[in-house]
């Protein structure tokens, strides 16, 4: 394996290993949040408990799960498709959508101050690709920076 200029060929293994597993988790995250996402609003065929709404500003399913798509399945899924395009605002799109991950987390916390041994996977997996998304990317840019990095 050559490294292009710029970047070292000792660096270049694992910021490609990196740019994989971020592409990963954010494919594994938002496959989960399509499925998770569908199965609320298709009448809750995913089983969670109608008791977690009670005292919740929802009265079925529909928007939590209307919410979910747009707020976790939708930038997962173009942080990973902006990732395996090299897309300039890659960086941004994966910090964006690990966030977002992040905050879909604490939001349930908060609104249904209930626990699912998910939660804290998913929390897990939005903080992982805020740390991938620097790894890969040596952290935020400056505005016309030229960034070189090695292909995948």
């Amino acid at each position: 394996m050559t490294a292009r200029a710029g970047t070292s060929a000792p660096t270049a293994l694992p910021r490609q290993a990196a740019r994989w597993a971020l592409v990963g988790v954010e494919v594994f995250v938002a496959v989960g949040a399509v499925y998770g996402g569908i199965g609320l609003i298709a009448g809750n065929a995913i089983h969670i408990s109608d008791d977690w709404l009670v005292g919740t500003p929802f009265d079925s399913w529909v928007l939590p799960g209307v919410f979910l798509l747009l707020v976790v399945a939708a930038p997962m899924t173009v942080a990973a498709v902006a990732e395996l395009r090299r897309r300039q605002w890659a960086y941004t799109a994966s910090v964006i959508a690990g966030v977002a991950q992040i905050g879909w987390i604490i939001a349930q916390w908060a609104i249904m101050q209930r626990f699912f041994v998910l939660q804290p996977a998913m929390l897990m997996a939005g903080t992982v690709v805020v740390l991938l998304a620097w790894m890969v990317h040596g952290g935020p840019r400056t505005p016309g920076a030229t960034v070189r990095q090695p292909p995948l």
